[in-house]
Parts: C-alpha cells; sequence; structure tokens
C-alpha cells in the first residue's frame, strides 16, 4: 500500500522539487492490518531500518499487450541483526528538517546483564517462554517472575537520553509476552537522579489469547514522583513489575521504543507499508530483502 505521503513523495519527484534521493527499508514487529485508505504514517513497531542499496523498475507484459509497472527496492540486513520481520515500510532516506525528538529505538532486553536488581542481580535469560514463543526483537528476553503482590525493579544506565521535547501527543510502545494474568503492571521510569523520576505504566491485559504483546501509552500519560523530576537528562531507566494477589506473573520483555505522533515535515515520512508473514531473520548470517511496489497505472 501506497501511503498518502507516498502518492505526495512521487507527485513531488516528478515536479522535481524532492529532496531526497535516497531511501530507507524499515523492519518491524507488527502485523495489524494495512490501513486501505493510506492513513498509516509510520510502522507498528520499528526496530531496525538500512539504505535501500538498490533501485530498479520492472515492467511485464502479457499477451494481450496489457502491462505492469513495478519499483523494486534491495537492501541487506547485516548478520547481527535479530527479529521476527512483521511489516516493512519504505521512508526517503533523508530529512529536510532537524528533529532532536524523533520517533527512536529506546532498549531491547536480550542483554540481561545492562539491568539489575538492587542487590546486583539480573533478569533470567530466554530465548522462548515456556510455550516455546521466540522474541520478535534480537534473540532473547529478559524473563521476569515475581510473586503475588509484590513488585520488582530491574534499572539500566542510560546517559544522554532527553525526553523533554516529546509532546502529549507523542507515545511510548512496549514489546513483550505475557504469560499469565497475574500481571497488575508494568512500569517504567525515566530517572533524573536516584530519587526523581518520570513513570509511565502499562496496565497488564485481561487475557494471554495473544500472549505477544504490543501496548502503548501516550507522553500525556507519564507522572512525575516528585517536584524534582526531570525529563530533561535521563541518566537511568527502570522497569517495575508488580503481580497481582492472584498468582505469580511471568512477563518476557521484548523492546521499547518513542514514536514521534505529530510532529509534520512535508518531505519525509512512510511512502509505503506492507504486512508480511513472518520472516524470521536469525544472527549471524546477512539476508537481503527485495521490496516490491506495484504501480496502479
Amino acid at each position: 500500500m501506497i501511503t498518502k505521503f507516498g502518492k505526495r513523495f512521487i507527485s513531488s519527484y516528478l515536479a522535481g522539487t524532492t529532496v531526497s534521493p535516497t531511501k530507507d527499508l524499515a523492519f518491524g514487529i507488527d502485523s495489524t492490518a494495512v490501513q486501505s485508505n493510506g492513513n498509516d504514517t509510520r510502522l507498528g513497531f520499528e526496530f531496525y531500518r538500512i539504505p535501500v542499496s538498490f533501485g530498479s523498475i520492472d515492467i511485464q507484459t502479457d499477451v494481450s499487450g496489457n502491462s505492469t509497472y513495478s519499483i523494486v527496492y534491495q537492501a541487506t540486513i547485516p548478520q547481527d541483526v535479530s527479529g521476527i520481520i512483521k511489516e516493512i515500510g519504505l521512508y526517503p532516506g533523508l530529512k529536510s528538517s532537524i528533529n532532536n525528538y524523533d520517533s527512536k529505538f529506546i532498549a531491547d532486553f536480550e542483554n540481561n546483564l545492562m539491568w539489575f536488581k538492587s542487590d546486583g542481580a539480573n533478569p533470567e535469560l530466554a530465548a522462548t517462554t515456556t510455550s516455546g514463543i521466540v522474541p520478535r526483537v534480537g534473540s532473547y528476553f529478559s524473563k521476569v517472575g515475581v510473586s503475588p503482590s509484590q513488585s520488582m525493579e530491574f534499572v539500566c544506565s542510560y546517559s544522554g537520553l532527553d525526553l523533554s521535547g516529546y509532546t502529549a501527543s507523542d507515545s511510548l510502545s512496549l514489546a513483550y509476552n505475557q504469560e499469565n494474568t497475574n500481571l497488575d503492571s508494568i512500569v517504567f521510569r525515566f530517572y533524573s537522579s536516584d530519587s526523581s523520576y518520570y513513570s509511565a505504566t502499562f496496565a497488564g491485559a485481561a487475557s494471554v489469547t495473544d500472549t505477544n504483546k504490543i501496548a502503548k501509552v501516550l507522553f500525556s500519560s507519564l507522572v512525575a514522583n516528585n517536584a524534582y523530576a526531570d525529563l530533561t537528562s535521563i541518566i537511568k531507566i527502570g522497569v517495575v513489575i508488580t503481580a497481582k494477589s492472584s498468582g505469580q506473573a511471568v512477563v518476557y520483555l521484548d523492546a521499547l521504543r518513542i514514536d514521534d505522533e505529530d510532529t509534520f515535515d512535508a518531505n519525509f515520512g512512510l511512502i509505503s507499508r506492507s504486512v508480511v508473514s513472518p520472516i524470521e531473520k536469525i544472527a549471524g548470517k546477512p539476508v537481503d530483502i527485495e521490496y516490491r511496489i506495484n504501480l496502479g497505472f
């Protein structure tokens, strides 16, 4: 599907006003259907983006003389990247404006040694859930089990993160796996000091029919724990898992990202988005991707 921005971008190219001759392919884990009206503005949950290495056209003509026209983009995903690709998007390679508060990937959880409890312990590293589900971003989950009515926090140092320029309409998205319905909440704390932070709360799901979750909260829901909390300079990120009284909660943390939902750039946006049959990109070998856009004329 070519988006509304994509149609404007193609029109600008024909008019000779396009500022970006290069393209990027973006890869995500969300299988939400493409909007038929072209209103998609980003991938559902992007985890990797690379420049297009080669672009070409493909014209096919049948025996009746009817022709179809396609644009084909090729790129290679490096060997160190791993994940389950469920969506692919095409973007311009360059922006016409600088935005320090753009969409960005914050963290995956496959390096459990970066996250610590107050006693120095790390979360458990898990290649699959107990039901055999694999991570969608990276090769491992960080697995956390919490006793009934208890909370457990893990903290990761994170310098140079400035969240102050994001608006109330921007969002945080969390990819995770919830093993049962005993999860009360997952709370992320963005610390500006050891005792001051803003928190974002993801409520536990009431059903685990779809155990692979992508949850979203708006920046408008962030809450400061005291008057000294500051989003300008984040020094560490904490994640607090809280279980209900009904039993132990088991959570598999996958990835966290920020999405800029309201910045408008007339020359930059999602040109096209496709939802694909899952492609498992394993670490250790590169994978060539060919992305084809069929033109309806």
